[in-house]
């Protein structure tokens, strides 16, 4: 029995002796290997250098330089890098860490100057010696704060991203509470506001995942009278499916009230974009580009010159957009509302039935049937007759267009474009269906 007692001692002593050293340890690694792996992609999300790192039994103090990326160049120019420092805790299965700004920055005297010393955000997170890195940054109520002549009232907000060491698995949650600003006869306020998202490292920048941003309510009222939204979403997912990616975004709101609209009330408004069988590789070679060009382009600005596209950079553009064209390409756009109570949709669906070169774009303009053969396009349209009716303008261009069709209480458009073509039920000629075209145009 005395033995067991002597062994769990000792199990003990490790666990409350032995195990914070460890995990400080551990923690040390980790954060190194994130900084390394985040540093990879400064030119998109800046650089963090380590000052100095200070490790203890029980606890750690450390220091870091955060560089902004070029795009925030002028930014970095004025304010300079940011310096901050964290204190962290070591516990038995991680540490746990808050960190603060150093320095005699903008920001802190601001806090000084307007908010009595008092620095509302708070930053602090996690380091689990299984791998896991949590960082939250929480924002203290503000209230009755004067800036430039308006009274901002800041909600009290909470924001936290969860990462791997390698920092290519992202889970981002936030939240903030309804808040209002006011001034020189202006009001801007915004309901309760959440955020989601998962996302996961496909190559360099290039993540996919999924995010959702909803808020309760967004109002402005002023001289141009009064806009409501109310149940605004916004929902985005990108797939990566092997060769291609999908990506789709969709916003929506449950009631939209404006006083300068011709419509007293917009209800169940639906806006979809969809993006399906992108070439990855292609996708990847633009994104490269865009942010080299845009290297390149504030390095120009800074050297006082005027930034221009060189044609060689051009020519690289043109085969990765070739490259995006490709036979089984996918796009889909959609909006559906009720306007005063009236369903309307309209719907808007391409796809790629041939590979296509930029060449062969000038096609859809000097010979557009044989151009039209290498895509399907599908337009339908159905909206409110009594509410384009109520609209003189729009119900005289309605009047005399052969493409618009009468179906109950609707307006309707049904146009197949393709191998063949289709108006409203109807098989036509390409040359038919232009003529209906030109014949309509008020010119």
């Amino acid at each position: 029995m005395k033995k067991q007692i002597i062994i769990l001692g000792i199990l003990i002593a490790v666990l409350l002796f032995g195990a914070p050293y460890y995990t400080g340890k551990v923690a040390e690694a980790e954060t190194l290997k994130l900084l390394d792996n985040m540093n990879l992609l400064s030119s998109e999300y800046g650089s963090t250098e380590v000052l100095n790192y200070e490790r203890g039994v029980r606890s750690t103090s450390a220091r870091y330089q955060y560089t902004p990326p070029i795009g925030f160049a002028a930014m970095a120019k004025e304010f300079g890098d940011i310096i901050y420092a964290c204190e962290s805790s070591h516990g038995i299965t991680g540490i746990d860490f808050t960190c603060s700004l150093e320095g005699d920055s903008i920001y802190s005297k601001f806090v000084a100057e307007s908010l009595e010393g008092k620095d509302p955000i708070s930053v602090f997170g996690s380091i689990s010696i299984f791998g896991g890195i949590s960082q939250s940054i929480s924002l203290d109520e503000i209230n009755a704060l004067e800036v430039d002549g308006a009274t901002l009232n800041f909600p009290e907000a909470l924001i936290t991203v969860s990462t791997d060491a390698k920092a290519s698995e992202f889970r981002v949650s936030g939240r903030s509470n309804a808040f209002v600003m006011e001034g020189n006869g202006e009001q801007l306020s915004a309901g309760k506001t959440v955020l989601e998202g998962d996302f996961s490292q496909v190559v360099g920048s290039l993540f996919t995942g999924n995010m959702l941003i909803k808020v309760d309510h967004f109002t402005t009222s002023g001289s141009q009278g009064e806009t409501s939204v109310k149940g605004l979403s916004i929902l985005s997912n990108a797939a990566d499916q092997g060769g291609t990616l999908s990506s789709e975004l969709l916003f929506s709101v449950d009631q939209l009230v404006s006083s300068s609209a011709p419509f007293e009330s917009i209800q169940e408004i639906h806006l979809g974009l969809d993006f399906k069988g992108l070439d990855k590789q292609s996708v990847i070679e633009y994104q490269e580009f865009t942010q080299q060009l845009q290297r390149q382009t504030l390095s120009t600005l800074e050297n006082h010159n005027s930034a221009q596209t060189a044609p060689p950079e051009m020519a690289t553009l043109m085969p990765i957009l070739e490259g995006m064209l490709k036979q089984g390409l996918e796009i889909n756009a959609n909006i559906n509302a009720k306007l005063d109570g009236k369903t309307n949709k309209v719907a808007l669906d391409i796809k790629l039935l041939e590979p296509l070169t930029i060449a062969q774009l000038s096609r859809f303009i000097s010979d557009p049937h044989d151009a039209l053969q290498k895509i399907d396009v599908s337009l339908n349209a159905s909206l409110d007759k009594g509410l384009l009716d109520s609209q003189p303008m729009v119900a005289a261009l309605i009047a005399r267009s052969p493409l618009i069709a009468a179906s109950g209480d609707d307006y309707v458009l049904d146009l197949k474009i393709g191998n063949k073509t289709e108006l409203n039920g109807k098989s036509m000629s390409f040359v038919e269906l232009q003529t209906l075209v030109f014949s309509s145009l008020p010119f």
